[in-house]
């Protein structure tokens, strides 16, 4: 069997064994009415109910939650979903992390960022015993569960890194570093200046569009400018891993492809 269908039966294998999030008893939300944000929108608080804890999310329309919290839920007493505070609320530290709920696994709940990074988003995972952050890192796609093992909850999803070097300039050096940061011996090594070339006619699209004048005389002329802006970028690196959320959190690059982008 050739390296590369090894990497593509054993990726096959994991997707098939994921679990995705668990899901929530009930949902409830409560409209707060129109937001100080303004432009239409309204501000509401959105509760999901778990059988421990609740997560409350303020959200005024504005970018990221106004206010993450979680809510213990003790001697079976539903907390109440209201934007006031209660005693036992856990609120996030604004200045630790901002965004929205994504979701909540076992004991733990994960926080989606405010916005994308590079391609990706970023995550936060936090304690919902503690109201700690336990772990957090940027991924593009979405995140599966691997069946647990003694009750660690293991993670599996497409990390980002920002390799801090340019691919298609300095090909050797630059790979030689994404090897020994990802911790994978000889990476099977994607087409970077192809996805650079891909991003640069994305952006001069993108540019002729808001100038209300896609067509291909802008692009020509918007596209030396972009290839020019995108040469210039680090690369951006999406690989394949699993992560064990212990007390010290592992990550372990697994079999997958990787993929290559310029850097935001």
């Amino acid at each position: 069997m050739s390296l590369r269908v090894l990497y593509v039966a054993l990726l096959l294998v994991g997707i098939a064994a994921a679990d995705s999030f668990d899901r929530p008893r009930t949902k409830k939300t409560l409209g707060l009415g129109p937001s100080p944000a303004g432009f239409g929108r309204h501000g509401k608080v959105n509760c999901y109910f778990y059988p421990t804890f609740m997560v409350k999310e303020v959200d005024l329309g504005e970018k990221g939650a106004d206010k993450l919290a979680i809510v213990p839920v003790r001697h079976g007493i539903v907390p109440p979903c209201t934007r006031a505070r209660s005693k036992a609320e856990m609120v996030i530290d604004a200045n630790e992390w901002s965004g929205y709920f994504k979701g909540a696994k076992g004991d733990l709940v994960f926080f989606d960022a405010d916005d994308g990074w590079n391609g990706g988003m970023g995550f936060a995972v936090y304690d919902s015993h503690t109201g700690k952050k336990v772990f957090e890192d940027s991924a593009v796609g979405g995140i599966d569960f691997l069946p647990p093992q003694g009750g660690q909850v293991t993670l599996k999803y497409t990390r980002i890194i920002d390799s801090q070097c340019n691919a298609p300039k300095d090909q050797a050096a630059c790979w030689d570093q994404i090897r020994k940061t990802i911790g994978v011996e000889n990476p099977p090594q994607p087409d970077c200046k192809k996805a650079y070339e891909e991003s640069a006619q994305k952006l001069a699209k993108g540019r002729c569009a808001a100038q209300k004048s896609n067509t291909a005389q802008c692009v020509a002329k918007e596209i030396q400018l972009a290839r020019d802006q995108t040469s210039q970028a680090t690369s951006i690196i999406a690989y394949p891993v699993e992560v064990a959320l212990g007390p010290q959190p592992t990550i372990k690059p697994v079999a997958g492809e990787l993929r290559c982008w310029p850097s935001d």
